[in-house]
């Protein structure tokens, strides 16, 4: 349900289009849980199948899946702060309050349906609520939003509406609507917050706030948008883009339905037999048929007429176009997403290590790579917004892990959820460190460290000195042993 009034929030040039777009929206949620729809003709004496496919919601959950089953890893480095026994005290400090407070908002889940929610609605809504006692976030689906960007900068939101039917009725004056507005005003960012009917009218509630100061210099939300072209403030939905192979996936999965259906229970044809004889035939194994000839039709010296009785048999000559057919429309559907259509018979004979899985999922995991160029951004704005809050209310660091604001920077690493041939890998660098066509530093950069995920120079540079150190040591006692002294 998409209240009237929310046009009213929007300032712009997208102001009048917001109701049709987030009808739209609902739309395509409603394609995404049922499937796409299809025509059927429901006027003969024949009910046809309906069928709805759920492609659609498959592709989008693998997706999904695949983007964000593994989380990002988002990392906190303070290259400018001493190091106190190879380590940087504060940097760890700030990594631990911010693994804290992702850990404590459930980011991994919130990940995945937020992906899926951005796939459906072309956008996402990533809003924090962030108080002297609170630190939270979540994503919000496009149809419980609108927002509105600076005329030249697409990229530097505004203000930005957020609303939730928590009483829905027919009767537009019983309906009860939350409704959160933020934006910014000199420098500091400002929020309002009601309960409205569906006429818009401010209901009573304790909670409400008129142009409150949120203590931020900045608007606790950031909008993922899906796909899209420059200037874009939509996004695309995935969904829009399946539905046409969706429903035509439906309807011949449908047909072929009603064809076996057809050809399980065949018809039967008579000749010559009496119209009431039909009315009492079962359909039984061994059911037995007493047809009476039609007295209409009945020779002038016979009492009965020649009755004759058949079926229409199916020969489901189809078949072979029938999956031709159903295979295309499902590889077009996959290829939009770039979801590779795998099975256990398909990949049989493919190699299974782990490049030749990343090879077959080489579209896929481009079409994510391209999705992150919205999503790292957005992950480095909520690290940098935690963190922010975590300076400016001292409780969030009491709660979370104590640490001392300092210059740093945020860095999003991709996880997919394929096998890495890393033993291979590391026997293949370790060939070339003996050739000496890779150095032992270049080495301990990336596979050293105890979890394999590489160290720093200057951590690599402490190894390589201890390595040193230790090789010392070794031909020092080797000399010792081979020239003893003489007493």
């Amino acid at each position: 349900m998409i209240p009237d009034f929310i046009a009213l929030e929007l300032y712009g040039p997208y102001g009048p289009d917001v109701l049709r777009k987030l009808g739209e929206i609902e739309k395509y949620y409603k394609i995404y849980e049922e499937g796409a729809r299809f025509e059927t003709d429901d006027s003969g004496d024949y009910v046809p199948a309906k069928l709805r496919s759920h492609q659609i919601k498959q592709l989008i959950r693998r997706e999904a899946q695949f983007q964000f089953g593994k989380a990002p890893e988002i990392r906190v480095s303070c290259p400018d702060e001493e190091k106190v026994d190879g380590k940087r005290p504060n940097e760890s400090a700030m990594q631990d309050y911010l693994d804290a407070v992702m850990k404590g908002n459930r980011l991994p889940d919130k990940l995945i349906k937020g992906a899926r929610d951005c796939a459906i609605g072309g956008r996402v809504a990533l809003k924090a609520n962030l108080t002297e006692e609170k630190c939270t976030f979540s994503f919000v689906p496009a149809d419980g939003f609108v927002f509105d960007t600076d005329m030249d900068d697409v990229d530097k939101l505004e203000r930005i509406t957020f609303f939730y039917t928590t009483k829905d009725d027919p009767d537009k004056a019983r309906q009860e609507i939350w409704v959160q507005k933020y934006w910014m005003e000199n420098g500091r960012c400002k929020v309002s917050e009601r309960f409205t009917d569906g006429y818009g009218q401010t209901l009573p509630w304790d909670g409400a706030r008129e142009n409150a100061d949120t203590g931020l210099d900045r608007i606790p939300a950031y909008v993922i948008l899906n796909d899209g072209l420059s200037g874009d403030t939509d996004g695309e939905s995935e969904v829009k883009e399946l539905m046409a192979d969706d429903s035509w996936y439906g309807r011949l999965k449908s047909a072929n339905i009603d064809s076996l259906r057809k050809g399980m229970n065949q018809i039967v044809w008579m000749y010559g037999a009496d119209p009431e004889s039909g009315q009492t035939f079962r359909y039984a194994p061994g059911a037995l048929w007493d047809i009476k000839g039609d007295p209409a039709q009945a020779g002038v010296n016979s009492n009965a007429a020649n009755v004759q009785v058949g079926t229409i048999e199916n020969s489901f000559s189809y078949a072979g176009a029938y999956q031709n057919t159903l295979a295309n429309i499902k590889q077009d559907m996959h290829d939009l997403l770039g979801v590779p259509d795998l099975n256990l018979e398909s990949t049989r004979s493919l190699i299974t290590s782990g490049k030749g899985l990343k090879a077959l999922y080489w579209p896929l995991i481009c079409r994510c790579e391209e999705k992150m160029n919205a999503w790292r951004p957005a992950l480095e704005w909520l690290a940098e917004l935690l963190l922010y809050a975590g300076s400016l209310f001292p409780a969030l660091r009491q709660a979370y892990g104590e640490f001392t604001p300092a210059p740093h920077e945020i860095s999003v690493d991709n996880q997919y959820p394929l096998p890495e041939d890393e033993s291979e890998e590391k026997q293949l660098d370790l060939a070339e460190v003996a050739g000496n066509v890779r150095s032992i530093r270049s080495y301990l950069m990336k596979w050293g460290g105890p979890d394999s995920k590489g160290l720093d120079a200057d951590e690599a540079d402490a190894q390589l000195q201890q390595i040193v150190r230790e090789q010392r040591m070794l031909e020092d006692s080797f000399q010792a042993e081979e020239f003893p002294e003489v007493e």
